[in-house]
């Protein structure tokens, strides 16, 4: 009795409610298609704006997705783009009639500039965060389940799911090359003698991502999956009926509000009039 009382407490103390808490993998690949759709069919900056506040907020209620990780990526990605969107967009704007915010010599910062490094800036960060969220919290088996359920061919599902596993793949390879090249005393450290290294780094990734690729497809061979119309899950996934009239209802709401927008029905400024009516 003391034993089975202590196991009833043990498991009320720690229930496992991690995977209750996410969606399913098919619910977030049709957000992830409605999100595209809506930041790149709808021209105002608001929507890619409010787009990349929900991926952040998203990304901090996470259980799986670490905030650092996908804030480096964000970053790494978009501060560069933001650069040189801004010099090439914002300062060097090649139209004649336009609003002059600032202006030294041969460059001007204009609205018209301003607001196209802004519009694609946005699109571009909205664009790597919601890409960042769905791959750092999704494995391969994940993927392949949403495929599936969502009526993907097998043979189609396996390989997409496949690509997410050559990921860390090449990561992974990529840092035993250059271990192996460190232990035969190359200086890895030094930008030159990477760079020096890189035929052999890439060759030997090829390779590599070639015998793999061969090997995969040997088990999609073996297991049938090619001509398999099975739908079990790989994984344990949380579905319900709200989740499917979700996957139902976000594609005809996305695109009831595209159309909206392109008849006027939805006026959201652009980021000419935000920017110089600020």
């Amino acid at each position: 009795m003391s034993s089975a009382s202590t196991d009833t407490h043990t498991a009320e103390a720690a229930p496992d409610v991690g995977p209750k808490r996410r969606l399913h993998p098919a619910t977030e690949l049709v957000i992830l298609a409605c999100s595209l759709l809506l930041v790149f069919g709808i021209p105002s900056p608001i929507v890619p704006a409010i787009i990349l506040a929900c991926s952040l907020v998203t990304v901090m209620a996470s259980p799986v997705v670490r905030l650092r990780a996908w804030a480096m990526t964000v970053g790494l990605l978009c501060l560069p783009t933001l650069v040189v969107l801004i010099i090439v967009q914002g300062l060097f704007y090649p139209g004649t009639e336009v609003h002059v915010l600032w202006q030294a010599g041969p460059a001007r910062l204009s609205v018209e500039g301003l607001s196209i490094a802004v519009q694609i800036w946005l699109r571009v960060s909205s664009l790597i965060g919601l890409c960042a969220l769905f791959g750092l919290g999704t494995d391969s088996a994940r993927l392949f389940d949403g495929l599936r359920r969502l009526r993907l061919p097998p043979a189609v599902a396996y390989v997409c799911a496949s690509a997410i596993g050559l990921i860390p793949l090449i990561g992974a390879r990529t840092r035993h090359i250059i271990e192996a090249r460190q232990a035969r005393g190359w200086a890895t450290d030094s930008w030159r003698v990477r760079i020096r290294l890189l035929p052999g780094i890439v060759v030997g990734l090829v390779t590599a991502i070639l015998l793999t690729v061969d090997q995969r497809h040997e088990v999609l061979e073996v297991s049938g999956l090619d001509s398999s119309a099975s739908t079990v899950d790989l994984q344990d996934h949380t579905d319900g009926t709200r989740q499917r009239l979700l996957r139902i209802l976000a594609p005809l709401v996305t695109l009831g509000l595209i159309v909206a927008s392109v008849a006027g029905i939805l006026p959201l400024p652009g980021a000419a009039q935000m920017i110089g009516g600020a």
